[in-house]
């Protein structure tokens, strides 16, 4: 029988995904190209080699994303909805699949902690709305865990198959970091429980060529485009490449980089995570560095040695460790599992005014956004945030259940803040991404003059100056760029014309002579970069940049 108060925790974290994947906007830089790359794909059927404005120089990321997104942007059309539908989905998947690992070793409670834990950490409501690789990858590599250990556990052949599946599907998504993950974490385990002949086994060959099955289309589209270079690049220098130098991506991020990213994208539990990885560490060396059999140590292989390998790399991205994150869940809910058996216990108080300080710090943040930044107006989030807020302290009561204090309460206070950022906060910011707000003027009061839209950009090509993605993605089209008076001249000898311009294009215009009616004004920012003078409404209009939706009459 199914118990279904168990499934409420994880029924408020869909709601929240949802109000993300319906009410906000998908965002420039990464997320706004891959949806368009997506709608792309779907329009021209051309699934093994992945183009990007209709050009084939688009080599960074393998394709199951856009394989995803294309799939359900032909069932449900191009929406918000639609893009983030398949990485939803593999969420849902992925907290079952950890659930169900953490299971072959922990009791029923700490299996149902790691779940809440993983799909509640702040990584992964930003990743079910801003949808890049990651999230499949994410998922991709915990089910390849759990089919593993099973398979381990129960010899089956059938989890075999599956987890190199997912390992498998894990590279199609972002490459051989899918076989780093599962294979550190296995590796640690087997050395620590001293299992030499799992390291040796010959059926590992076998898994590989599994592996390569699945790779074959991806592999054939890259030889086709790139040659020999498209598959060295995906096997090699997109991944490794960038911890050896060998790849030109360099940001100079520094090795605490990730570490400091990790503070607040695994909130609201970073301050159980820290004690719980110390204490698990702890465990393996009172016991000489080696575990029995019935534990488990591919959790702790498996988050810490990719998390310090991507934290060398040259060049890096807060998003980039999100794939161990469902390894930290676990080290989290073994730890507060062993805190709810003894609540009497000196740590069990220290983790909860841990807790208490984290709920407070995250409360603070949203009450600033939403009273500071941009006004919350909308009533009935008032509401539900401030029931949210009374129910939340009440659970931090101690004369609760420890298993409230330590779980339930935290767990309430990250839905209660992302329901307010998903539901107000990213709807507000993203009023000053232009490319998706113009894109959707077009497309909605345009639609005649659609296919006379152009952008006008004067700046250097490699300069990131007037986004075209979300606009691509929401016009449904590969909008047309002039860069060039010479080039303008030209456009314009078919009028009247949509131009989607900054105050250079605007400028150089007026100096052509053309007519033209000014048909929207914006504001437009980087909404990625946030900055504090941008969040502050005195400064804002220092931050932003102007933009205009023309029409050129003769």
């Amino acid at each position: 029988m199914i118990n279904f108060n168990r499934l409420l925790p994880f029924a408020a974290l869909l709601v929240v995904y949802l109000v993300g994947a319906f009410g906000v906007d998908i965002m420039d830089i990464d997320a706004a190209q891959y949806a368009s790359m997506g709608r792309e794909m779907s329009d021209n059927n051309n699934f093994l080699e992945v183009q990007f404005r209709g050009k084939d120089y688009y080599l960074d990321k393998p394709p199951l994303l856009f394989w995803m997104s294309a799939l359900a942007f032909k069932l449900f059309g191009a929406t918000n909805f639609a893009y983030r539908l398949v990485p939803i989905l593999s969420t849902l998947l992925g907290m079952y699949a950890i659930f169900r690992f953490a299971k072959l070793y922990y009791s029923e409670q700490t299996s149902y902690i790691a779940a809440i834990v993983m799909g509640s950490c702040q990584a992964f409501f930003l990743m079910n709305h801003d949808v890049r690789c990651d999230t499949l990858l994410t998922n991709c590599v915990t089910v390849a865990i759990w089919q593993l250990a099973e398979y381990i556990r129960h010899r089956k052949w059938i989890h075999f198959i599956g987890a190199f599946v997912f390992v498998g599907l894990g590279m199609l998504a972002k490459g051989p970091i899918s076989v780093i993950v599962v294979g550190t974490g296995f590796f640690v385990d087997f050395v620590l429980k001293r299992q030499w002949k799992h390291i040796f086994n010959p059926r590992w060959m076998l898994g590989v060529t599994i592996v390569g099955v699945i790779l074959v289309p991806y592999c054939i589209g890259l030889y086709c485009q790139y040659g020999s270079h498209g598959l060295y690049f995906f096997f090699w220098e997109q991944s490794f490449g960038r911890i050896t130098g060998e790849s030109e991506w360099n940001n100079s991020p520094g090795v605490f980089f990730q570490s400091h990213n990790f503070l607040w994208s695994f909130l609201p539990w970073v301050l159980a995570f820290i004690p719980g990885l110390i204490d698990f560490i702890r465990e393996v060396l009172k016991q000489n560095g080696k575990i029995e059999e019935t534990q488990e140590a591919i959790s702790l292989g498996g988050f810490v040695l990719p998390f310090m390998a991507l934290s060398t790399a040259q060049y890096q991205l807060p998003h980039y460790t999100f794939v161990v994150f469902p390894l930290g869940a676990v080290i989290t809910a073994r730890y507060l599992s062993k805190l709810i058996s003894s609540p009497t216990v000196k740590a069990f108080r220290w983790v909860k005014i841990g807790m208490i300080v984290t709920s407070c710090v995250m409360a603070l943040a949203i009450l600033l956004l939403s009273v500071w930044a941009f006004r919350l107006e909308n009533i009935f989030l008032i509401i539900v945030a401030a029931l949210l807020g009374v129910l939340i302290v009440q659970l931090y009561n101690k004369k609760r259940p420890a298993f409230s204090q330590l779980v339930f309460a935290p767990m309430l206070t990250a839905v209660a803040a992302n329901l307010i950022m998903n539901g107000h906060f990213y709807p507000s910011l993203l009023t000053y991404q232009t490319g998706s707000r113009v894109g959707q003027e077009v497309a909605k009061n345009y639609q005649n003059e659609r296919q006379n839209f152009f952008v006008y950009d004067l700046a250097p090509v490699d300069e990131y100056n007037i986004f075209h993605s979300a606009l691509d993605f929401y016009t449904e089209r590969i909008t047309p760029v002039i860069r060039s008076e010479e080039e303008l001249k030209l456009a314009l000898k078919k009028h009247p014309q949509l131009v989607y311009t900054d105050e250079q294009g605007l400028n150089s215009l007026k100096g052509s002579g053309k007519k033209f009616d000014i048909l929207q004004r914006y504001q437009n920012f980087h909404v990625t970069g946030l900055t504090l003078p941008f969040l502050n409404p005195a400064m804002r209009s220092t931050e932003t940049k102007p933009r205009y939706l023309l029409r050129v009459t003769g």
